[in-house]
């Protein structure tokens, strides 16, 4: 056989292979990467928004405080009695949900 006849019998496409392992990697990080982040910062959001005055709520840096007062783009919170912290809405991480009280058992 000489190479002429090599190089005809071989693939015109050199990447015509690797086009399903690259679309295959491609949906495995949409599905278990991008969409799981869509879905917790679309939560995140609606929580931003439908904080009011007195919920408990965690900025990103990890500071407890109950919100006050919402200005805009940014809420005031109180860490203790008295001390106010103006932080960014988005610096808001989670609010925290206390379980109601047990009765206490009567013996």
């Amino acid at each position: 056989m000489n190479p002429s006849t090599l190089l005809l019998a071989a693939d015109p496409s050199p990447f015509g292979g690797m086009i399903f392992p690259i679309v295959a990697v491609a949906g495995v990080f949409y599905f278990f990467v991008y969409r799981p982040n869509q879905k917790d910062e679309a939560a995140r959001k609606e929580l931003i928004a439908g904080l009011q005055r007195g919920d408990k709520v965690v900025t990103s840096s990890g500071i407890h405080g109950k919100m006050h007062e919402a200005k805009g783009e940014t809420i005031v919170m109180e860490v203790s009695p008295g001390c106010f912290l103006t932080v960014d809405r988005e610096a808001v991480k989670a609010k925290i949900v206390e379980p109601p009280a047990e009765p206490a058992k009567k013996d």
